[in-house]
Parts: structure tokens; C-alpha cells; sequence
């Protein structure tokens, strides 16, 4: 009697089983971190907002001292807004970046590993990292690439963002502010409706901040990454 060999697909190969609960993780905490963010802000702006209220009943007090007392405030909102959580939201920005890298890096480790593949990803030639798995993917893996948008689509904008925080401190310039005909600064742009904020940097007309005012980027961020892995897992390996 014959047994039939089941199909193997690159979900197992890879070792992408439990990435849900990795991402499970990720999100518990990023949840966590911007619930900490906005009750600290909603309670400095509630004893602003008393402050203010009652400031005409503080005649006791210098002019100088109540002066003192609202810049303080002002200057511990600013620290939220323009300090604590743009650092934290462009960390996370780098972080999840390497997370899906390193994924399917071990990923693509793991499948030459088991198929005794002639090369892997580090012997491959590319721009980046990403590039090299890319090709690792299709020429060893098999995996059909047009399936995988608009995931990918979406993971490759994401890497434009991530590389102008890494390597520019989140700043790009539309060099065409006169024909607005600037491929690079345009594809952000359009990425950037209902994800993120391109703010005029330093009141110059033509240079601009990524600035992440929108919590609901990150979500999507991890959305895109699980489904991506989704579609890249169920690849059967030949």
C-alpha cells in the first residue's frame, strides 16, 4: 500500500506557523504605549485647562509666577506630542520594518537549509536586503510575486517611509515645487493620505516632516505584514 505525500508549503518550510502570536505581541504593546501617551496628555491638558480657568482667581501670585506655571505646561505637551511619541511612533516605524526583514530572511535561511539550495540569500546581489529575498523568493521559492499585491506594493511604500526616517531624520524635499512633478516626493505624498502627515518643515515651502499623527498606520502596517506572510506561506514547495 502507497502513502501520498502531502503538499508542503513554505508556511511550514519557512517557520511562519507562529508569527501571529509575534504580531499578537507587537500589537499588545504598541496598544499599551499609546494608551500611556494619551491619558498622560488628557491629564496635562485637564490641569491646563483648571489652571487657566481659576488664573484670575490666583491674584496672590505674581504675573511673572502664573507665566512661569502655563509655559510649563505648554512645554510638557510639547514634549508629548513633538518629543515622546515622535520618537517612540519612529522607532516603532524602524522596528516593524526589521521584523518583517528579519522574517523572512530566516525564513529564506531555513528554506535553503531544508531544500540544500546552491545559494542564499546573503550570496545574492541586490540594493537591499529586501531586494536579495525578493529574488531568493522567486528563483528558489517559486513564489509567484503577482499574487502578492497589493501587500507588497504596499510593504515597498512603507520601506520608502522607513528609510527616509532611518537616513533622513524623516525629512524629503519636493525638488519640482514649480511643475509638482517629483516622482519620489509624490509617491510618499500619495502613500501618505489617511497614514501620515507631510508637515512643512522649519516654514520652508518645498521641505517637509513625516510626522505619524495617525495610530491607525501602525495597525494597517501589521495588517499588511500578516497577510503578506499569509499569502507567501501558502506557497507549495516544489
Amino acid at each position: 500500500m502507497s502513502r501520498t505525500r502531502k503538499d508542503e508549503s513554505l508556511k511550514s518550510t519557512m517557520g511562519l506557523g507562529f508569527i501571529q502570536f509575534e504580531f499578537h505581541l507587537i500589537e499588545d504593546y504598541m496598544n499599551h504605549m499609546e494608551t500611556h501617551f494619551e491619558r498622560e496628555l488628557k491629564s496635562i491638558e485637564s490641569e491646563y485647562e483648571k489652571f487657566h480657568k481659576s488664573k484670575e482667581d490666583k491674584s496672590e501670585y505674581s504675573e511673572e509666577y502664573l507665566n512661569h506655571i502655563q509655559d510649563s505646561f505648554i512645554d510638557d505637551i510639547f514634549m508629548f506630542n513633538d518629543v515622546y511619541i515622535k520618537n517612540y511612533r519612529n522607532a516603532q516605524i524602524i522596528q516593524l520594518y526589521s521584523f518583517l526583514e528579519d522574517i523572512l530572511k530566516r525564513g529564506c535561511d531555513r528554506f535553503a537549509n531544508y531544500k540544500k539550495t546552491d545559494y542564499r540569500v546573503d550570496d545574492l546581489k541586490g540594493n537591499n536586503d529586501i531586494d536579495k529575498i525578493k529574488k531568493f523568493l522567486k528563483q528558489s521559492a517559486k513564489v509567484d510575486f503577482s499574487l502578492l499585491n497589493p501587500e507588497w506594493k504596499f510593504m515597498d511604500d512603507f520601506r520608502q517611509v522607513r528609510n527616509l526616517i532611518v537616513h533622513h531624520k524623516g525629512l524629503i524635499k519636493n525638488n519640482d515645487t514649480v511643475n509638482n512633478s517629483d516622482r519620489k516626493f509624490n509617491s510618499i505624498k500619495n502613500f501618505s493620505k489617511g497614514r501620515f502627515m507631510l508637515k512643512n518643515y522649519a516654514s520652508s515651502d518645498y521641505k517637509f516632516e513625516i510626522v505619524f499623527n495617525n495610530p491607525s498606520f501602525f495597525k494597517e502596517i501589521i495588517s499588511n505584514m500578516e497577510s503578506l506572510l499569509d499569502k507567501i506561506g501558502k506557497t507549495n514547495v516544489a
